[in-house]
């Protein structure tokens, strides 16, 4: 059985109206105060007029976007322009698992877009709307493909590349949509297992093209500027550890989020139970499924693809080591929420939807309240740091010895009456930062937020000046004694 393509467009057709102002209404509920806030993080500090490490760390494509979204870390704009994107990513995930059930089609739009793995994106705004096009673009591949037509299948490469070209870890994205859509089509039974199957090979297979050709884009791309991996990219390429362990530690890792709240990506302990409640009755949903039609191949097909879907999410395992998988790269873990609808919808019963909605609403809800806590964090932690700073640039220009000759030197890290508001939980959630000002950032803080506009000590001098013995007898930042003017550089010792 074929089916109609349909161009992109249809995310906006009538039958999907109704998803995608529940989403955008979502949005605006969950992340509105980062829109219209300046928030700030130590890599939002450093990256008010650029995108980050682009080239280096592998992410070329957002050097082309800055064609659609400049350099400049607009919060209102890329924040709507984001909110937009992953709504028209939604309705169109709705269309590929075919999910039609109404009070499903309106909260699971509204799961994606008030994901924590969203959340953290806009902890980072500079590069939030070239995420989102990525996210897009890694959907419409898969939207593209759902049928594995060799032509349509051809666009859905360049797509694929161009959004790993942006952010790698969107892979996981698509092959998770490939897993549900093949999950979906064997407990239907309409379709051969063999079918299938090769519809699973095709897929894979524009996914392994669209990575090469993405490799192959990088190395030219190195080749043209003359740059290479950054330190980031190297130093957590999982290379050491055996494909066994790595697949160990994806699902290990997949686990740990129920039970262990990894990432953040559960947000509360009362969501926590919801989902392993969720899970579980999935699980015996999609078996009752399974076999309910009597086709042990297709049974066995499902169970197959049902195993793979959490190697799918945390599929970045089998790249990068532990340390360097957090909350932006496991927005793929959505997937178990469209699973949920998928199963719900599949049962032909009129409650079985009915009954997921309360549930999911509540997790909704619990993530709505968790990005603006963490969004509400991060301004605290921002006014809390430019109240110390300002103080400290006042010090300084106080100090004997300033005049317009002279630079700052700030030696070391600040470790002293900064507070880090641990009333708010947002533990191993990447995004809010007890170092919201570190050793990388600060000086753009003095410079742009503080409007101190003065010379700072270059790397050379700071080495040099950690050793020396008057730095050393000074006090630490902010007690008497822990700034003085040495040569020509006023020197505060920060810890």
């Amino acid at each position: 059985m074929t089916r109609e393509i349909k161009i992109p467009a249809a995310a906006l057709r009538r039958e999907n109206r109704a998803p995608f102002l529940a989403a955008l209404f979502t949005g605006l509920a969950a992340h509105g105060y980062a829109f219209t806030n300046k928030l700030l993080n130590h890599d939002e500090i450093e990256s008010l007029f650029g995108k980050g490490a682009t080239v280096t760390s592998g992410r070329w494509g957002l050097e082309l976007v800055k064609v659609l979204f400049p350099d400049w870390s607009m919060p209102w704009i890329y924040g709507l322009v984001s909110i937009l994107l992953i709504a028209v990513s939604a309705c169109l995930m709705l269309k590929i698992l075919d999910i039609r059930a109404p009070l499903t089609r309106l909260l699971l739009p509204a799961l994606i877009v008030s994901f924590p793995s969203l959340t953290g994106n806009f902890c980072f705004m500079f590069t939030s709307s070239a995420y989102a096009w990525s996210f897009f673009l890694a959907t419409l591949s898969v939207y593209l493909f759902r049928e594995g037509e060799l032509k349509r299948g051809l666009l859905s490469v360049p797509l694929l590349v161009l959004a790993l070209g942006i952010y790698q870890a969107y892979i996981s994205v698509a092959a998770c949509l490939f897993l549900l859509l093949m999950l979906g089509r064997a407990l239907d039974g309409e379709r051969s297992v063999p079918e299938i199957i090769r519809f699973g090979v095709k897929a894979l297979a524009m996914m392994l093209l669209a990575i090469a050709v993405y490799y192959l884009v990088t190395q030219l791309v190195f080749r043209i500027t003359g740059a290479e991996f950054n330190d980031y990219v190297t130093e957590n390429v999982n290379g050491s550890v055996s494909l066994p362990r790595r697949v160990r530690m994806a699902y290990d890792a997949f686990l740990y989020i129920f039970s262990f709240r990894d990432f953040s990506l559960i947000t509360s302990e009362f969501s926590r139970y919801l989902h392993i409640a969720l899970g579980l009755a999935t699980l015996a949903a999609i078996a009752y499924l399974a076999l309910r039609g009597g086709k042990a191949l297709h049974a066995a097909l499902a169970l197959c693809l049902l195993l793979l879907l959490p190697l799918g999410i945390c599929c970045m395992f089998l790249i990068m080591s532990q340390e360097s998988i957090h909350t932006l790269v496991m927005y793929s873990f959505v997937s178990v929420y469209l699973l949920m609808g998928m199963a719900a919808e599949r049962l032909d019963r009129i409650w079985a939807p009915r009954l997921l909605a309360l549930p999911l609403a509540a997790i909704v809800l619990a993530n709505v309240y968790f990005a603006n806590m963490c969004y509400l964090k991060q301004n605290l932690q921002y006014e809390n740091a430019r109240a110390f700073y300002t103080v400290l640039t006042a010090r300084v220009q106080s100090t004997p010895g300033f005049d317009e000759g002279c630079s700052l030197a700030l030696v070391g890290r600040q470790e002293n009456l900064l507070h880090s508001f641990p009333e708010m939980e947002t533990e191993l959630f990447m995004g809010v930062n007890p170092e919201l000002v570190n050793i990388y950032s600060r000086e753009n803080l003095i410079r742009y937020y503080l409007g101190l506009d003065i010379p700072f000590a270059d790397e050379a001098a700071l080495e040099k000046l950690e050793t020396d013995p008057r730095v050393l007898e000074m006090a630490e930042y902010p007690y008497d004694g822990s700034i003085r003017r040495i040569d020509n550089m006023l020197v505060v010792r920060l810890g």
